[in-house]
């Protein structure tokens, strides 16, 4: 739960007095213009960006993960690097995940940054999965995505037993995803 968050960048109010709750089961989608504050909206709820006013409130229960917009991986880092350093889980657990967004293993041991945009993708999904969430924070997943990667995101989505939050400017993935 967010309760009467403020949020200024210099002059340009983001967010003023801005409430919101979610739960555990909600599948809520926001839209909007660019610069109208989704991504720190995101950022906010993981604690990444401070709020200049308000409350967070988290359920004690909650496991969130996050897909950012940007890259955290290295430049030269391979999938399993990544994976590793990013979720500090094992070889095998990774791999594990790493095919059910249909990663296989020879991919495991490539660059990251050599992949396109839609494997890249996976590779996020499956470290935000190696956390083993009960809530998802998404910001713009459907960018950069092929179509076979879009259906199996849409999918995963779909079968994913937790809520979460989406940020996208694309309608028609919102409506098939979202239940708010």
């Amino acid at each position: 739960q967010l309760k009467d968050i403020q949020k200024s960048f210099g002059p340009q109010v983001i967010f003023d007095r801005a409430n919101v709750t979610l739960n555990s089961e909600q599948k809520a989608g926001f839209i909007g213009r660019n610069g109208a504050g989704k991504s720190t909206l995101c950022k906010i709820i993981i604690g990444q960006e401070p709020a200049d006013r308000g409350e967070i409130i988290k359920s004690s229960d909650l496991r969130l993960s996050y897909l950012e917009q940007h890259n955290p991986f290295t430049h030269a880092e391979t999938v399993l690097e990544f994976l590793m350093r990013y979720t500090g889980r094992e070889a095998w657990r990774c791999g594990k995940v790493a095919a059910r967004f249909q990663l296989k293993p020879q991919w495991l041991e490539a660059a990251v940054a050599s992949l396109s945009g839609g494997y890249q993708t996976r590779v996020k999904l499956t470290a935000m999965l190696l956390n083993e969430p009960n809530f998802l924070i998404l910001d713009e997943p459907s960018n950069y995505l092929d179509l076979k990667t879009l259906i199996l995101l849409e999918e995963f989505l779909e079968d994913f037993d937790g809520g979460f939050v989406i940020v996208s400017h694309d309608r028609e993935f919102l409506q098939k995803t979202c239940d708010h």
